[in-house]
């Protein structure tokens, strides 16, 4: 097989590769966010220890941020290919 057929396949499943981690990505900032907006909910207020809510808070809070960056940057290498 030629090394160009062969070069192509591999780049073609990197960016394949790509777009599945974008897309697992995505999903799992939508997840976070749903689960921000539980625990801001009044349900969860009222429920939830107030310590243990504003850890769990802080904690998908964070990983929204770094979810975000990781986001920004897979779509700035898709879009640099």
């Amino acid at each position: 097989m030629s090394q160009a057929f062969v070069r192509h396949d591999e780049d073609t499943e990197a960016f394949k590769g790509e777009l599945e981690n974008l897309k697992k990505l995505r999903d799992w900032l939508k997840i976070q966010e749903k689960k921000k907006a539980a625990l801001e909910s009044p349900e969860s207020v009222a429920k939830i220890d107030p310590a243990t809510r504003e850890k769990w808070l802080r904690e998908v809070v964070a990983d929204i941020e770094k979810t975000r960056v990781e986001l920004e940057k897979l779509e700035k290498e898709i879009k640099n290919r």
